[in-house]
This record gives C-alpha cells, sequence and structure tokens, in this order.
C-alpha cells in the first residue's frame, strides 16, 4: 500500500529522490542543487514542470518556521537555467545572467517548513528569444511555485545566455571602462545581524543602514566571496542573489527602524527585481532604500509595506527593487 506522498509522486511522475547533474543548474556544490527532476506538461509544447526538494537545514535558512526568501529564488533560478540547457539546447558552457525576476506570495501557509524536506514543484511556460541562426539567446518565464501540493508562488523572470568568447568580450569591455576606478576596498563593518532581519553574522551582507533622507535608509553592500552559498563558485562580479539578499536585509532594517517592528519577523511577500548592469567585486557598492505606507494586501489578507531599493555603483543603477515586506 501507497501513502499520500507515494500517490503523489506517481500522480505526477517527478522524482525527488536525486539531484540533477551540478553543471546543469550552474553550481560547484552539490549540496546546493536543489532540483530532482522535470518533464514537460502533456498538451503544452511550452510548459513544464520542475520538481526541487527544499532544504530543512541550510545555511541561509535560519528562520526555522519559514522557507527562506532566497532559497525560494536559488530554486526558481535553477528551474530556467536548467530549463534552458534541458530543452532549449542552450550549451553547458555558456554564461548566463538574470535580466529580471518577479514573485508574488499567493499563499503564506504554504512557506512554513514541516517536519520532512518539502518537495516544491514550479510549473513554468517558457519563451525562448532566438537569433536568425536559431542559437537562444534569452529566455523569459512565467509560473508557480507549489511546495508540497499548496501554491505558494507567483513568478516570472528573464535569463539572457552568452557564448564563453562573447561574455568574455562584454567583461573585458565593461572592466575597461572603469580601469581607473577599480582597486582593493576598505574593509566595512556588517550590521548586526538582528537588525537585518538574520541570526548569522556570516550571513550579513550589508553594513549598519543609515539614515539617508524622509522615510530612506542606505547602507554598504558587502561581497564575502568565501561565502558557501553566495559565492558556490569563483566569479567575476557581485552575484544576483547576493545584491536581491542585500536589498531585503535594508527593507527589513528600514522598515523596523520606522516602524518599531522586529526585523526578524518580517517577510517578503512579493518582488520586482530589475538587474541594469554587472556590479564589480572592486567598485564600492551602495544600496538606498525609500519605504512607503503601509498597505492592505487584499489577496493575503494582510498589511504590507512596499520598499524600493536602488543598487548604486558610482551613482550608476546596477539594479532595482521594490519588494512588499509583511509581518
Amino acid at each position: 500500500m501507497t501513502g499520500p506522498a507515494q500517490q503523489d509522486e506517481l500522480r505526477s511522475a517527478l522524482r525527488f529522490d536525486s539531484t540533477v547533474p551540478r553543471a546543469m543548474v550552474h553550481r560547484a556544490a552539490i549540496a546546493e542543487v536543489f532540483l530532482t527532476d522535470s518533464r514537460r506538461v502533456p498538451d503544452r509544447a511550452d510548459t513544464y514542470e520542475v520538481a526541487a526538494q527544499l532544504p530543512r537545514a541550510h545555511i541561509m535558512g535560519e528562520q526555522s518556521g519559514t522557507h527562506d526568501f532566497l532559497l525560494l529564488i536559488e530554486m526558481l533560478r535553477q528551474a530556467g537555467v536548467f530549463l534552458a540547457h534541458a530543452y532549449e539546447d542552450v550549451a553547458l558552457d555558456e554564461s548566463f545572467i538574470f535580466r529580471h525576476l518577479q514573485t508574488e506570495v499567493r499563499d503564506r501557509s504554504a512557506l512554513r517548513t514541516g517536519d520532512r524536506p518539502a518537495r516544491a514543484v514550479a510549473t513554468l511556460t517558457v519563451l525562448p528569444q532566438r537569433k536568425r541562426n536559431g542559437r537562444v539567446q534569452a529566455i523569459d518565464f512565467s509560473g508557480t511555485l507549489a511546495i508540497d501540493g499548496k501554491d505558494a508562488l507567483r513568478c516570472s523572470g528573464g535569463l539572457a545566455f552568452f557564448t564563453r568568447g562573447v561574455y568574455h568580450a562584454l567583461r573585458d569591455r565593461r572592466r575597461s571602462t572603469l580601469a581607473d576606478t577599480l582597486g582593493a576596498l576598505p574593509t566595512h563593518v556588517a550590521a548586526a545581524p538582528a537588525s537585518v532581519g538574520r541570526r548569522d553574522p556570516y550571513n550579513v551582507v550589508i553594513t549598519q543602514p543609515l539614515a539617508a533622507g524622509e522615510s530612506a535608509f542606505a547602507a554598504t553592500v558587502l561581497s564575502d566571496t568565501t561565502h558557501p552559498h553566495l559565492f558556490d563558485h569563483q566569479l567575476d562580479h557581485v552575484p544576483g542573489n547576493l545584491l536581491l539578499e542585500a536589498a531585503r536585509q535594508l527593507a527589513a532594517a528600514s522598515v523596523s527602524s520606522l516602524h518599531a517592528i522586529s526585523a526578524t519577523g518580517l517577510q517578503v511577500t512579493a518582488m520586482d527585481a530589475q538587474f541594469h548592469e554587472f556590479a564589480e567585486l572592486d567598485l564600492q557598492t551602495r544600496a538606498v532604500a525609500r519605504v512607503e505606507q503601509f498597505r492592505l494586501k487584499d489577496s493575503l489578507h494582510t498589511l504590507v509595506v512596499p520598499v524600493v531599493v536602488d543598487v548604486l555603483q558610482q551613482g550608476r543603477a546596477v539594479a532595482a527593487f521594490r519588494l512588499e515586506v509583511a509581518q
């Protein structure tokens, strides 16, 4: 006799017992691979289901009661990259960058952790953008993420892919324009973990935020290249997931300061991320948050606080985020 979990697995035809090859999701550590399987949705040539196991114990998963926002984003990132390689013939040695990513929580109860690793399934419709020779140069995707059978998130995103030669040419051109300004950065002191919604000092990626005008706060972004998740492998730029985490930490700290709410009790319920340029590791990175007014989120029946975060290098926006946070 099979139990509910086994019956669900048989119905979905998705496996959760081993991970996909790490090269398919651009990860060096096997422990950082969340995806386990995929399949094309019957009668939908452009739609896929991607299965993953969400870890209960992870360096970023400090809030034991809920799945960490950054780990959910990482699963979606892996899903987008995997679909490009597995179904759109993007070569494994091609580099990628996130162009944009949007998420919106549909059911906060679906984000709660249970007594076993959670089974997540992203159902994504993929729209490839091809050159004249047929090569995929980018994909857009949109869909939903379900956790243990409950709809958790609505999501969409876009990735661009580059051959190794094109990627190096892009980076060399960008770096050559900055040659006179690059160099060693001063050593900054990280913020107190609790003030940015973290417990482990190792996971703090900004300095203590300071007031920067009415309802605005600013901090310096810190890039610890030894971090096993944020820098799973060597990179020549500040990764998008670190910028996302910096935006989240600054948003939590800003709302906490303005409204006397514990930063550790704040949860991201929606996010719109736009990545404009590469963020260089050897340029100072500044994040500025502007906190907007509380509003009622009808779909979640709760109050949320919108926060706009701009990430700047040399006064230019390299990324922009709009987040909604709630207790």
